[in-house]
């Protein structure tokens, strides 16, 4: 299950932001629509859509005298590191909720709020599988969205169009696949266990990631509940190359499966704190939504 690989790049939500301020602040507006450059416009926040869900009770009996303490590419063959990265992805389907459940999530809607730049922001996610995405951005009266219908994406701004091309709509196309974390492989990404490491007094385990594009996303799962609470990577923008950060925290049960209701994002020296409103699954979301023509 994938709430995921969407990824809300903080600069280019600044750059909305602050258009959206400077259209709220003017009496005439004849300057062009603020349209989207970033090729890293799905940063983490909607990646915890892949499926980051989770409980903060739950505990799961993996075994962690099976996993190695040093760096497993030195002592591992590729096939036993994979078959480790497995085995920890398992038990993270089954504190969330299990696999069979997650499968039968046939589509998302995702509400969430928080505070960029001191203006209140709304971004509401649309996914419908098997890899449809709309995201809505609501900074005041401006709206902003980005669609991929299974094979275009498109940005809306202003009443503006413009088509998503090349890398930016490779990694678009990643970012909708609900179940990308299921079945990662069938997708040609590369999976691999990369040792343990503490993360603010908890030990996790930590998977790499590797999308065919060469892109590297790093997870990081709770040792004691089997739960995600982290992920890296790095985002490359006009301003220089920043490693982004997401944690997320708040695990609660919505029909069954378990997703984190508070999102934290570092990227430089910047925070995004997002709180989630409310997940619906299941409700037969239609396809006009995913409209790209």
């Amino acid at each position: 299950m994938r709430y995921t690989t969407l990824i809300l790049s903080i600069f280019v939500l600044s750059a909305f932001i602050t258009s959206a301020n400077q259209k709220a602040n003017s009496n005439n507006c004849q300057s062009s629509p603020f349209v989207v450059t970033n090729s890293e416009n799905y940063p983490a926040i909607l990646k915890f859509f892949e499926g980051e869900v989770n409980s903060d009770n739950i505990k799961v009996d993996f075994d962690s005298t099976e996993i190695i303490q040093s760096n497993p590419d030195s002592l591992f063959k590729d096939s036993t590191n994979n078959a480790y990265a497995k085995e920890i992805l398992k038990k993270y389907f089954m504190a969330i909720g299990g696999e069979e459940q997650i499968r039968n999530v046939n589509d998302r809607v995702t509400d969430m709020k928080g505070i960029v730049q001191g203006v209140e922001t709304e971004i509401l996610i649309y996914q419908k599988a098997p890899n449809k995405l709309c995201q809505k951005f609501l900074v005041g009266d401006v709206e902003q969205k980005i669609i991929f219908d299974g094979v275009k994406g498109i940005k809306l701004i202003g009443g503006m169009s413009q088509e998503i091309t090349g890398n930016e709509l490779n990694k678009l196309s990643f970012d909708a696949i609900m179940n990308l974390i299921l079945d990662p492989e069938s997708y040609n990404v590369k999976l691999q266990y990369k040792g343990l490491e503490n993360i603010d007094g908890r030990d996790t385990y930590t998977l790499l990631l590797t999308l065919p594009n060469s892109t590297e996303w790093l997870q990081y799962y709770d040792m004691e509940t089997g739960l995600k609470i982290r992920d890296s990577k790095d985002i490359i923008t006009p301003q220089g190359k920043y490693q982004q950060i997401t944690e997320f925290d708040d695990y609660r049960d919505v029909e069954g499966i378990r997703y984190p209701f508070k999102i934290k994002q570092y990227l430089g020296n910047q925070t995004l704190d997002f709180t989630i409103e409310s997940v619906q699954v299941n409700t037969g979301i239609p396809d006009e939504i995913f409209l790209t023509d």
